[in-house]
């Protein structure tokens, strides 16, 4: 085992990144623990990653301590676990756990899972890493901590159950470690039961170094510390504006200890805290989460005092920086203490678990009074539906499953000073979703996580990948796994919380996906791509801990080993890889054709092949005079567009089917080149036949949405799109008919479509005309940037709409008067009118004006537009008496 200081660590997601490089990058359990915590930060920089590594996901934090609004949490409960935490002091210890087959990675220390903890801080970690199943005291340590931890903070019973999972993984990896793991070095220290102070060493001691960002404003922290460790010279570390102390009362707590204070620089928050001292030739020191007051370094837990964590370590090198000024201790003046009160709220909602039992939902502890529970799709303000209470007394409490059950959920009850208290918003965990990747129960899924550079340079992945590939087309002809043929959701299922439309379900579609593709595979099928995490420079304030193979060898600092910035990413093939890379090709696309009777494979691995094929179409693959990757073409298209696919297409994220059109848009563009559609060629032939398979949805697809893959030709022999190319061809279909699609879907509905001298008249059998026009409105504004004018008809009623973005004009028969109103998106006629009460729809600009006051000026203009007089609008619309 060997201990060094290196500055190669910059945050946790630093580990996630290097096990992502790892030969075995299979991930099984991820543990966030922190104070405070941002949500939809770690949704971007961590939870994807360690998603697509394989990985069970926590993340615990204080209960009322969360940073995010909670309309803009998309993934927790359906990819992880977020389980508040609560006691009577501050739940405060920062740690992040990695746990793979044979591997660990530990980090404690003092960031919080924020981008101001994991980017912008200057913070103090000490990392354990360990391999081929060797262990380290510091994991003996956290799995006890891990497994007590529950006894002491309350937490709902899923995470206490999680969090002892965890610790006895950890529990066995230290039981079986071959011999040789040494009892020297780092040791994790909690003060549960009692005080982490009381836990160091007595002194007296040579040399005092501490720093905090808080000392407690009566410094009874700071004088029971050099109590206790009675140091000859003391030397505290300050922030002149960020840091929070009295000055008068630090100098009365450090009098006798001979002290001067190091006023650091701030050109970052210094949010790192550390006690350091030296007694003759050895150093030890305390680090982690422990700032320097009362209830952090000196109480216990069960005794009112936060719940900390930290690491003893000997002989760590000087933490203390050397830059700074140095003032005697009587020269401190100021104060600058910003009061924190770590009182819990009225109201703790400690978590929500939805299974095929329903739903549950635990407090802290009981009430005096009935519990409200209420529920939404997505915590924002207005979509809250109660759907029982918790009784009188009661922790925990159990409802049936709701018909549309929310991701959200939050509690209120009565005070008893009269008035409302409302808890914290928490999101409703499901086990099936957040199961780590291969489990039974957490769907199908590929074995490995792959990347496209392996696929084409390694022929032992590419030939895993194959019989991976099979495998799970198998598994997803008999289930619902996102974009299959059988889905009619993601999220669907018993027990399973559905996100009901907009950003959520895509984000939890992605999340399926992931789980089920990896995390690279699936940014390379639908074009996405991860948050990159703003670096400050990497600080010093690091020790690392190593143990397991070549654990004697230091590390070094290999950022100039790192990848530049902005390199262009071009897909390479050796030469004498091609041909293997063509046959691989071949047999992928091969298993997107199953045979009847077995369903067409999902949609993700579908845009996956396709993504792939284009990868390697750009990397030069196919020899100058070889043709045979447009057969290949050909089938990719067919499986993009299968039959009777649209019921189930209509199902999936608007997101997913627009990148479907996308790329299917882009395929065609790579198929048509050297051919015409008009042509008897064999090329032209084939061609012609997808063209004419695809056309529909060619002229629905945004070339923005596979930019992608439209990749530089940077390789001899690549067969690239360019943009302009397949925007031509989406202009094409357009310009071919660009109505026909909406015309066949009111035929389906039994409704007639006629167009006559620019206005739509649509006549049926239905009951209210208002959503129809609406309806049809929208449709047809989707293919066109012009204005366009509808009235739909039913007997005696009709409505007239006129839609141009963002305005929208209506006239409803008998009413006869012009309503104006706003639409901006994702808000759409269609999604605003649906519900047919007018009474009920926002956005409107203005009073309703009569008939007999002349037109609205967003009309006026709409008609200018299409070139229709108001009076003979008016004429045409009353003709028949109506």
């Amino acid at each position: 085992m060997s201990v060094a200081q290196h500055t190669r660590f910059a945050s946790p997601v630093t580990l996630l990144h290097e096990w992502d490089e790892r030969d075995d990058g299979a991930l099984h359990e991820a543990l966030f623990m922190g104070f405070t915590v941002d949500l939809p930060f770690l949704e971007k920089v961590a939870i994807p990653l360690a998603r697509g590594l394989g990985a069970r996901i926590a993340v615990i934090s204080d209960a009322a301590q969360s940073l995010h609004d909670p309309v803009d949490v998309r993934m927790a409960g359906r990819s992880y676990l977020h389980g508040p935490a609560t006691c009577r002091g501050a739940f405060h210890p920062k740690v992040a756990l990695l746990i793979g087959e044979g591997a660990c990675r530990v980090a404690v220390g003092s960031g919080n899972p924020t981008l101001s903890g994991w980017g912008a801080n200057d913070e103090l970690w000490t990392v354990v890493e360990t391999e081929q199943g060797a262990s380290h005291p510091v994991l003996a340590d956290l799995a006890d901590w891990l497994d007590e931890l529950p006894a002491v903070v309350h937490l709902a019973p899923w995470s206490a159950a999680h969090l002892r999972e965890i610790a006895t993984l950890l529990t066995e990896r230290h039981i079986n470690a071959p011999s040789g793991a040494s009892d020297a070095g780092p040791r994790l220290l909690h003060n549960l039961h009692r005080g982490l102070l009381e836990q160091l060493p007595p002194g007296p001691v040579d040399e005092l170094h501490a720093y905090a960002p808080f000392v407690d404003a009566t410094g009874d922290a700071l004088r029971k510390l050099v109590d206790r460790l009675a140091p000859r010279r003391t030397t505290l570390g300050l922030q002149p504006r960020w840091s929070s102390y009295d000055a008068e009362t630090v100098k009365a707590a450090l009098k006798d200890s001979s002290a001067e204070i190091r006023l650091l620089d701030e050109t970052r928050m210094r949010h790192g805290k550390f006690i350091q001292w030296q007694q003759g030739d050895h150093r030890y020191a305390l680090t982690g989460s422990p700032n320097l007051t009362q209830v952090a370094l000196c109480d216990s837990t069960r005794d009112g005092g936060n719940c900390e964590l930290a690491v003893f370590a000997t002989e760590p090198a000087p933490l203390l920086p050397d830059e700074g000024r140095v003032t005697p201790l009587g020269s401190l003046t100021g104060r600058t203490i910003r009061p924190f009160t770590a009182t819990a709220p009225t109201l703790v909602l400690l978590g929500a678990k939805v299974d095929s039992d329903g739903l549950h939902v635990s407090l802290d502890q009981g009430r005096p009074t009935l519990v409200l529970i209420s529920t939404s799709p997505d915590g924002s303000p207005g979509s809250w539906t109660e759907i029982g209470s918790v009784p009188a007394g009661r922790r925990t409490w159990s409802f049936p499953l709701p018909e549309m059950p929310g991701a959200a959920v939050r509690a209120t009850c009565v005070r008893p000073d009269g008035g409302t208290a409302e808890s914290a918003v928490v999101f409703v965990y499901s086990p099936v979703h957040c199961a780590r990747r291969g489990d039974a129960d957490s769907g199908p899924s590929l074995k490995y996580d792959y990347t496209a550079q392996a696929l084409f340079a390694d022929e032992r992945t590419a030939r895993r990948f194959e019989a991976d590939l099979l495998r799970l087309r198998e598994l997803i002809a008999g289930s619902s796994a996102p974009g299959g043929s059988s889905a009619t959701s993601t999220t669907s299922g018993p027990g399973v919380v559905s996100a009901v439309s907009g950003v959520d379900r895509w984000d939890a579609y992605l999340a399926d996906c992931r789980r089920m593709l990896g995390d690279r595979l699936t940014d390379l099928a639908f074009g996405t791509s991860q948050f990159d995490l703003p670096q400050a420079p990497t600080s010093p304030w690091v020790v690392s801990a190593v143990t397991g193979a070549d654990a004697d060898e230091p590390y070094e600092d290999d950022t100039e080993d790192e990848e530049p910035a902005g390199e262009d990413l071009t897909p390479y093939v050796a030469p004498e890889q091609r041909v293997i890379c063509r046959n691989w090709a071949r047999r992928w696309v091969g298993t997107l054709a199953a045979p009847e009777p077995q369903p067409v494979s999902g949609l993700p691995m579908r845009l996956l092949v396709a993504n792939l094929y284009v990868q390697l179409l750009a990397a030069g693959v196919w020899d100058e005079d070889d043709d045979s990757w447009r057969a290949g073409l050909g089938d990719l298209l067919t499986a993009l567009t299968p039959e009777g696919e649209a019921a189930a297409d209509e199902q999936a994220p608007p997101e997913s089917r627009r990148r479907l059109e996308a790329v299917t848009a882009l395929l065609m563009t790579l198929l048509s080149q050297d051919a015409v559609f008009t042509g008897g060629g064999e090329h032209d032939v084939r061609a012609a036949h997808a063209w004419r398979r695809s056309k529909a949805v060619i002229a629905r697809a945004e070339p923005d949405g596979a930019q992608d893959l439209m990749i530089p030709p940077r390789q001899a022999l690549a067969r690239v799109a360019s943009w302009s190319e397949v925007e031509r061809l989406i202009g094409l279909a357009r310009e071919a008919d660009p109505y026909a699609e909406v015309i066949a879907e009111l035929s389906a509905a039994g409704w007639s479509a006629v167009y006559d001298d620019g206005l739509w008249e649509i006549e049926g059998s239905f009951g209210n005309p208002v959503p129809v026009a609406a309806r049809v409105a929208d449709r047809l504004g989707r293919h066109t940037s012009d204005a366009v004018l509808v009235r739909a008809r039913s007997r005696d009623r009709w409505t007239f709409v006129a839609w141009a973005k963002p305005r929208l004009v209506l006239l409803n028969s008998p009413a006869r008067v012009w309503r104006t109103y706003e639409i901006r998106p994702p808000a759409t006629p269609e999604s605003r009118f649906g519900g047919g009460d007018l009474s009920a729809v926002p956005g409107r600009v203005g009073a309703p004006a009569p008939l007999r006051t002349g037109p609205p000026e967003a009309l006026r203009t709409i008609l200018t537009e299409v070139g229709v007089p108001y009076p003979e609008l008016v004429r045409r619309l009353f003709s028949d008496g109506g």
